[in-house]
């Protein structure tokens, strides 16, 4: 084939082509090319790359080139990975979110747009480690904060820091906006851009009848704001007053589209993608603010989220969308539609391959719109919101003691470190020095690894917990406890130590030749498309990270920032499909939420329904458990032979049932009892249920209800469900009782309500035990007069159901004694 180069110059040579045009199709044509390396071979990715521009050039006349190049890329390159993956079906599901039975080596959405939040964490550390989120869910530095705000929309806000903070803030979203752009997007480069704006339509529909339009009147610079009519600014310069009436309709349009969702503009298609993305974020930039404080007084009054919400917030957008155009395509929905042609064309006339594709699919669909957030469209807004504030306030009910669940974590994190290769004991020490020492925090932070839960207090929770649709007040009681109980802290210092003995491993390997290095993570690098053409820029000394004290690592997040041998926008792909890798394998380490788990729990039900808030109750602490049984089961099965996965399945195990005990134990003693004997079936049953998220059902081994009073069913249907029943069931009881003039209990069921349902005290590990006794049963005591009685019986049911006493008895105001140690061992049976 001739080189395409070649032909550009003899075309400007023989008056054929400008000079100008032929060096853009030739850089379109290198970039294609690039990207078609990437999943095939040199001859096959030039005639992909020549036929792709050829297509898009005799297209430019009735569409947007750019989109169009985009699309038909995304096309050819969704055709020959589903073409080309072991089993079209499972490549389907893999485009989202990557497992390792399918053998599928092209990209994932959710581990991509992880990587990317990563980078762009990285890139503003400072900023978030000193405004981001106290103990209290409040901004650490406000004033800083609103001074970052200002500077970011060109206003001088006389703060040095902050200016070089909005600076760090700007350059990830001009990096971001690139990215956007390369992938098909379209939106033009703003200086002072500032922030995403966050309306409230529900703010917006109580204001009076023009009282938007008036506020927002005298606070946006009219000389960038284009009238839809004429496609011009309303006014030449800034400052200048456009005319009212014709601005003013202008903004009852913007209004309109705010409170529609766009649907006053949009016409009902037969089209199945949607809408597409390449221009979403274009179109979020009509209204231009005067300055950083009009912006803050309309977010004050209008705005759906904080500053720092819609700061970070809009950068984890942007990494979303980028994340679903790179993998799909401009119109990701469509993407994914035609990937799922592509699969069924593959497997025609093979019955049991259709069903596997059409089920894959439909499976497919529903994680898509949990990555686009598609999911949480509401049928009834006000429902969805309180029962996600209820959800909300389970959490802080019943997760402050979570933490001592995750004494297992160790025993994962070690099974993850074997599978590719690295050290678990250096991983181990590593969290363990993480937890206690800042310098080594710091180091992290400088190799691109920073505390998720600096950019996102729901990052811990989300391991137990997901919500979309719920108010400030109950979210900072959520992020409080998860924060409080420390939480978020073990999370994050674990998955930092984890992430940085990798980027450690991968520098001991740097030194040798990609067929060289260790077998495991060789393994790892090419499943996910790492060749040793890649290899050898990643492994280049000069872009890896070295400490004061000498240690090595090759981050792929500081390697993107300091490589030499690539061109920016090849080096960034490059260093994100590294970083997928890592999260990817981190997802096995620290278990958090699937993709696929989530879509398992929920299908396509939306918030705001009577089954979508079903399903969203029954999940409520289970994703952790299914991403457990979704991650480890395909890890097993994608071992290759029966020996293997015995082997692997004992090795994993056996620590995790001994940890799960650990933490059986830990519960009881916070609680104010013994630990429970050891010797005994039942205990080790519960173990085994603790060891994989579960512990809640190892109740049921001993006792017909679980640790707060419900049975299996309410249990399987989760907390919220759980409350509704025991305040019905109670009311119920109690007016029965009162009709037939017998006693009620009412006293003891509102004491019991309180005892497990109020925010942060019920569970807060390490006062959970003083609230129950000191406040709890002290109220009891007062309302219920059968309560001395009633703990009797109690305690003696808790000593023969799990063989345990109390050391702080129900009803005293301090501990009577110690806690019996020694009772693990069975004495007390």
């Amino acid at each position: 084939m001739a080189n395409i180069h070649d032909c550009l110059d003899a075309a400007v040579k023989g008056g054929q082509l400008d000079q100008t045009r032929a060096a853009e199709a030739g850089r379109e044509y290198d970039q294609l090319l690039a990207r078609f390396e990437d999943i095939m071979p040199r001859h096959q990715a030039e005639a992909a790359a020549l036929a792709t521009l050829k297509e898009a050039t005799s297209k430019q006349a009735r569409s947007r080139r750019h989109t169009v190049i985009n699309q038909l890329q995304s096309m050819r390159r969704l055709h020959a990975l589903i073409s080309e993956a072991p089993d079209p079906a499972l490549a389907l599901r893999d485009l989202i979110e990557h497992s390792e039975t399918s053998r599928f080596t092209g990209e994932s959405i959710e581990s991509l747009q992880r990587a990317i939040i990563k980078s762009v964490n990285a890139g503003i550390y400072d900023a978030l480690k000193a405004t981001g989120r106290n103990l209290l869910g409040e901004s650490r530095a406000p004033a800083r904060l609103r001074n970052i705000i200002r500077e970011l929309h060109g206003q001088d806000a006389g703060d040095a820091t902050a200016k070089t903070m909005a600076q760090a803030f700007h350059k990830q979203q001009e990096r971001l906006r690139q990215l956007f752009n390369a992938h098909g997007g379209d939106i033009g480069k703003l200086d002072d851009y500032g922030a995403r704006h966050t309306h409230d339509a529900a703010a917006i529909r109580k204001a009076e009848p023009g009282a938007w339009e008036t506020y927002v009147f005298d606070r946006v610079d009219w000389s960038r704001i284009n009238d839809f009519q004429t496609g011009k600014p309303f006014v030449a310069e800034k400052g200048s007053i456009p005319n009212r009436e014709r601005a003013m309709q202008f903004l009852a349009d913007v209004r309109e589209g705010i409170l529609t969702k766009g649907w006053d503009r949009r016409d009902p298609s037969m089209t199945p993608g949607g809408k597409a993305l390449y221009n979403r974020h274009s179109e979020s930039r009509v209204l231009h603010f005067l300055d950083g404080d009009a912006w803050m007084d309309y977010n004050a009054r209008f705005g759906a989220s904080d500053p720092f919400s819609s700061l970070v917030g809009g950068l984890q957008g942007m990494a979303r969308d980028i994340a679903q155009m790179r993998v799909l395509g401009p119109n990701p929905k469509m993407g994914l539609e035609y990937a799922t042609q592509v699969a069924q064309k593959r497997v025609a006339g093979n019955v049991k391959a259709e069903t596997a594709v059409a089920q894959k699919a439909a499976k497919a669909r529903q994680m898509l719109a949990i990555v686009d957030g598609s999911i949480n469209r509401t049928e009834y807004e006000g429902l969805a919101r309180f029962f996600a504030n209820v959800r909300n306030v389970q959490t802080s009910a019943k997760l402050g003691a979570a933490i001592l669940s995750s004494t297992t974590d160790p025993a994962y994190m070690r099974m993850a470190a074997k599978v590719v290769g690295m050290s678990p004991t250096n991983v181990l020490s590593r969290a363990t020095d993480l937890m206690f020492n800042n310098a080594t925090r710091e180091t992290a932070a400088r190799m691109g690894y920073v505390a998720e839960t600096l950019a996102d207090t729901g990052a811990a929770a989300a391991r137990f917990h997901s919500e979309q649709m719920s108010s400030e007040i109950t979210n900072r009681l959520t992020g409080f406890t998860i924060r409080a109980s420390g939480l978020g802290h073990w999370t994050d210092m674990n998955k930092v130590a984890f992430q940085m003995e990798f980027a450690g491993y991968l520098a001991e390997n740097a030194a040798r030749p990609f067929d060289g290095i260790e077998p495991k993570l060789r393994q790892a690098l090419e499943a996910r498309g790492i060749t040793a053409r890649d290899w050898e820029h990643l492994s280049a000394p000069e872009a890896r990270f070295r400490t004061d004290g000498g240690a090595d690592f090759l981050s792929p997040i500081h390697w993107r920032e300091h490589q030499t041998t690539l061109p920016p926008m090849e080096a960034e792909g490059l260093a994100m499909r590294l970083q997928m890798v890592i999260e990817e394998q981190l997802e096995y380490a620290v278990p958090g939420q699937r993709v696929e788990g989530r879509a398992f729990a929920l299908g396509g039900n939306a918030p705001g329904t009577l089954w979508g808030e079903i399903a969203r109750s029954g999940k409520q602490f289970k994703g952790f458990t299914l991403s457990f049984m979704i991650g480890q089961y395909r890890r097993v099965m994608a071992l290759p032979t029966a020996a293997d996965r015995f082997t692997y399945a004992i090795d994993l195990f056996v620590p995790l049932i001994l940890m799960g005990a650990v933490a059986v134990q830990l519960k009881e003693l916070v609680k104010g009892n013994d630990p429970r004997p050891m010797d005994t079936d039942t205990f080790w049953k519960a173990a085994v249920m603790q060891s994989g998220g579960l512990g809640i059902f190892g109740d049921f081994f001993a006792s017909g209800t679980n640790r707060f009073g419900g049975g299996p069913a309410e249990t399987l249907l989760g907390p919220t469900i759980g409350l509704g029943s025991d305040v019905l069931v109670a009311g119920a009881s109690n007016i029965s009782r009162l009709s037939n003039g017998e006693k009620t209990y009412a006293g003891r069921d509102l004491t019991n309500l309180a005892r497990y349902n109020t925010p942060v005290l019920s569970s807060l590990w390490y006062q959970s035990a003083a609230f129950q006794h000191g406040v709890a049963d002290q109220i009891q005591r007062i309302l219920d007069p059968e309560a001395e009685q009633l703990w009797k019986r109690q305690a003696r049911k808790r000593e023969k159901d799990y063989g345990t006493r109390s050391w702080w008895g129900s009803g005293d105001l301090a501990p009577s004694r110690a806690p019996d140690l020694s009772n693990a061992l069975g004495g007390q049976r």
